[in-house]
C-alpha cells in the first residue's frame, strides 16, 4: 500500500512505541517530531497514547515534554495510567505463575525484574547486563525476591543472553498460561494472559467511544505486534523486527531519522 492512500482525516488517534520508535538511541525524541506531534494535537485535535514496556514514572516526563495529557500504555499493556499517573487499567500475573516462573528461571544464567506498579524489584545486583535498568526505568530497585509474595505484580522482566532467553521461554510458554514477547535481543517480557498493547489499545479505544480504524500505531519490537495488528494503520519502523515488518501496512523511516514524524508529516502534508 502506497502512504497517500491513508485519508488523513481517518484518522483520530496515534499510538506509538517509545524505546527504538519515537525515542531515538540517545532515548530522545527528535525536535522535528515533537512540532509534528504538537501541530497533530492542537491544531487537528488528533489524540496521542504512548505505549511501553516502561513503568509510568518512564513515561510520564516524555508525555510532559509533548504536553500530553491522554492515557498512557505501561508495562506492555498490563496497565493503563491516566494523565496523573493513576492506574485506571490493571491485569496481574497470577502469584503461583510468577512464583512458578521465578523457580524455574532459577537454572538458568538471568536475572529478573518485577513490576508492582511503583515497585521495582530486582534478583541480582551484579548480573553483567545493567544498562536496561540504568537507562530506562526511572525507579529505585530493591535487590532480592525474598518476599515476593507481598507483591502484585504487573511484568515480569527476564534479562540474560538470547540463546538462554530462547530456552526459557520455550519453556514458560508450555507450562504457563502467560503472555511472552521479546522487547530487546536480551530482553524477555512476561505479562498476565491477554496482556499486551493491542487490548489495551481496544480498552482505550472502547473506553473513549472511538473507532480502532480511526488509529495509527508505530512500533519496532515483538511486544509491539497485537498493537500494530489491531490499529486501523499499522507502521513498522526502519529498525524493527522483521517479523512485526511483515505484519504492519507500512514502512517508516527509523527512530534515528524521526520516522514517526516524517510519517505523519506526509500524511499530513505539513
Amino acid at each position: 500500500m502506497n502512504i497517500s492512500d491513508i485519508s488523513k482525516d481517518k484518522i483520530k488517534l496515534i499510538a506509538t512505541d517509545l524505546d527504538g520508535t519515537l525515542l531515538n538511541d540517545k532515548k530522545e525524541i527528535g525536535s522535528y517530531t515533537i512540532e509534528i506531534l504538537n501541530k497533530l494535537m492542537n491544531d487537528y485535535k488528533i489524540e496521542l497514547v504512548l505505549s511501553s514496556g516502561r513503568p509510568y514514572e518512564g513515561v510520564k516526563n516524555y508525555n510532559k515534554l509533548l504536553k500530553n495529557n491522554n492515557y498512557s500504555i505501561i508495562f506492555n499493556g498490563a496497565c493503563i495510567a491516566d494523565r496523573e499517573g493513576k492506574i485506571i487499567y490493571r491485569k496481574t500475573i497470577e502469584e503461583n505463575i510468577s512464583e512458578s516462573i521465578i523457580k524455574l528461571s532459577e537454572k538458568y544464567d538471568v536475572c529478573i525484574h518485577i513490576y508492582d506498579n511503583g515497585k521495582y524489584i530486582v534478583s541480582k545486583e551484579d548480573f553483567p547486563i545493567k544498562s536496561y535498568v540504568q537507562k530506562e526505568q526511572s525507579l529505585p530497585a530493591v535487590y532480592g525476591l525474598n518476599n515476593i509474595k507481598t507483591y502484585i505484580i504487573d511484568k515480569m522482566l527476564i534479562l540474560g543472553q538470547r540463546d538462554i532467553l530462547n530456552k526459557l521461554q520455550a519453556e514458560i510458554d508450555s507450562q504457563f498460561n502467560v503472555h511472552s514477547c521479546f522487547s530487546g535481543p536480551l530482553s524477555l517480557e512476561i505479562t498476565a494472559n491477554g496482556a499486551n498493547k493491542g487490548n489495551a489499545l481496544k480498552w482505550i479505544c472502547n473506553n473513549k467511544g472511538g473507532d480502532i480504524k480511526d488509529v495509527i500505531a508505530f512500533g519496532d519490537n515483538f511486544n509491539d505486534i497485537e498493537m500494530i495488528e489491531y490499529a486501523g494503520i499499522g507502521v513498522a519502523m526502519a529498525n524493527a523486527e522483521e517479523e512485526l515488518k511483515q505484519k504492519a501496512d507500512y514502512t517508516a523511516l527509523s527512530n534515528e531519522e524521526d520516522g514517526v514524524g516524517k510519517f505523519l508529516s506526509n500524511i499530513f502534508s505539513i
